[in-house]
Formats: C-alpha cells, structure tokens, sequence
C-alpha cells in the first residue's frame, strides 16, 4: 500500500513541477516589436566635394518595443531607388539600440556612389529604418523617407601595387607615381602611364619600397629584383601585371571614340599631359559612341551602368540623344577607376 501511495505522490509531484516549467517558460515569448517613426532633417541634397566636412542630414527614430521580453534591437538603415519597393535595398548603416545616425557630406555621398548611381545626376531615392532583435525574429519597418540627391563622383578604392621609374624620379614621395589596380582583388593588377620620353625604364612594386620588386625575367615574365622593364617609346601606356603567374604586358595606346554618333568612323582623341585627360570636341549625330584604343575594339571601354565610369567592352554604348556640338573628356589616370565627360557645345 504505502509503495503504491508513494508512486502516486511521486508522479504527482512530476506533473505539478513540469506544468510550473511550462507556466514559467510561458511569461517569455518573442513577439514583433512596435514601429519605429522616423524622420529626416533634410530630404534634398546637391552635393559638392568643397562641403564634404559639413553635415548633411541626421536621421532618427522612435526605439521599437514590446517585442516580449529585454531585447537588443538592432537598427538598419535601409536605402533604394524611389518605386522599387526596397527590393534592391542597400543597409548604409546599423548598430544596437541607436536611435539616430547623422551623417556628412562626404559619407552620405560615398553610400550614394556605392549604389552605383551617376555623379552629377539627380536621383530621388527612399529610405527607412529597419527593426529587428535576431535572424528568427519578425523585422519591422518605418515609414520611408524621401531622399533626393545629387552626388559628386568619389574613386573606388583597390588593392595596388606601384611602379617608380625614370618618368617621375625613381620616388615613392613623387606624385607623378603610377599605380595599377586589381579591380577583382584577384592579384591581376592594370592602368595607364604616360611616358614622355622613349626608353623609359621602370620597375613593379607591391608597395612603396624596395625590399620587393619586379624586374625584367625575359619573354614578358616578372622576376625579384630583376633589370628593369623599359618603354621603347614614348607614348601613353597600358600596363598589366600578374603577380599569380608573374606576367607582365605593356601597350602603347592612341585613343578615338568610335560608334553611330560619329558615323562609324574613328575620331582622335588628343590628350593632355597636364590634365592628364584625352578629350575632343566635335559634331555627334543622335546614335551612341564608346571609347576604344589603335582603333581596334582589343582595348575598349564604354558605360555599363550609365553613370559616368568606364568599364572594359563596347557593350555600354553612351547615348546621344540630340544631335549637336559636344565635348568629351577621358580621365584613365586614376587606376581601376576610368571616368568620362559629356557636354554640349
């Protein structure tokens, strides 16, 4: 009798603690936080490089709560083009428990070039705060914001590696260095030298000293410390290197736009060592033009994305829409980062 009463009691026991668990696991449960209200101090901006130390907008919003218990709510700055319904929204800022972010000229204006988005354009974009405590929680959003802009153009930043030669003194302190990009991070580096005078020699650096270099190895190898490479000619360049299998090139390149708005045929760019810039004005029929060097599509270069940086191909013909006297300018001196202007006369 008295092991059956105590099986009894003991069970008891059990289904009374197991529903006192229940009861105390019961007062914590993730629930979706309240909205945030969100605000701007300003909705319109031009943006000029000489302003890029001044404030442009300070954002701030409401704290989410109620999401069931002490959360760290993480906030999210979300931007995308106005009508794409955040789709394609890009995060330009978070952190935990903030509840505003001001920005300046110049970081609001770098968030906006990594968009992708053309320089000198107006573009009109919104924005919202995004609210969430973990990955399995449900987000929350505010109400989006207007932000219309105009941005100035600001130079992607690469991995690069040098190359000190008789162009410019055999310096690291001179600002004539040339500098090639690996725009891929990938060890593949390029860009464009000018060397004024025929045989210019020159060597390769991974950075600004001399305890590694490239040199001369023969059949358009790199090899340590070797002789230096030389430019013939004097001209303006396009040099590569490959530090994967230590491989060098180095082309000597006159360029011309060519396309429909010139009528098919090339027309010479000229270029200056001062600005460091190729340019030309002339006659352009409504069609579309993209830049290439020798006159030969091997090196060629057009706008992809339609906002005012060159990548490699002729597939992102630039578009002239009105037929008219235009000036166009080519900036290749800046490695991984080639640029061009447009201007009617």
């Amino acid at each position: 009798m008295n092991a059956w009463l105590n099986k009894i009691i003991a069970g008891s026991l059990c289904v009374m603690a197991f529903a006192s668990c229940e009861k105390q696991d019961s007062f914590t449960q993730v629930k979706t936080g309240t909205t945030p209200t969100f605000s701007a101090t300003a909705t319109e901006f031009v943006f000029t490089a000489a302003d890029a130390d001044k404030e442009a907008v300070t954002y701030k919003w409401t704290a989410s709560q109620d999401w069931g218990y002490r959360a760290v709510v993480n906030y999210a700055l979300e931007v995308d083009q106005k009508g794409n319904g955040f789709r394609n929204a890009a995060e330009i800022f978070n952190a935990n428990n903030g509840l505003s972010r001001t920005f300046t000229v110049a970081a609001l204006n770098q968030a906006i070039n990594n968009l992708g988005l053309a320089a000198g354009r107006q573009h009109e974009l919104v924005i919202r705060i995004k609210a969430a405590v973990d990955t399995a929680a449900d987000k929350v959003y505010s109400d989006s914001v207007l932000l219309t802009v105009t941005p100035y153009y600001v130079p992607k930043v690469y991995p690069s590696i040098y190359v000190p030669g008789g162009y410019q003194g055999w310096s690291f302190d001179d600002p004539r260095l040339g500098t090639l990009a690996s725009v891929n991070n990938d060890k593949k580096y390029e860009g464009f030298l000018n060397f004024p005078d025929a045989n210019t020699e020159f060597k390769i650096t991974p950075m600004k000293g001399w305890d590694t270099n490239y040199g001369d190895g023969g059949g358009g190898t790199l090899v340590s410390n070797g002789g230096n490479l030389k430019a013939a000619e004097a001209g303006y360049y396009k040099l590569t290197a490959d530090l994967n299998t230590l491989t060098w090139t180095l082309t000597r390149t006159t360029w011309s736009i060519n396309g429909s708005a010139v009528g098919g045929a090339d027309k010479a760019l000229t270029f200056d060592a001062t600005t460091k810039k190729w340019s030309i004005t002339t006659p352009l029929q409504a069609g579309s033009f993209y830049f290439r060097a020798n006159n030969a599509n091997t090196i060629s270069l057009s706008d992809d994305d339609n906002n005012g940086v060159l990548t490699a191909g002729n597939a992102g013909a630039i578009n002239i829409a009105t037929a008219g006297t235009y000036t166009i300018t080519m900036d290749l001196s800046n490695a991984g980062n080639y640029i061009y202007t447009l201007s009617v006369q």
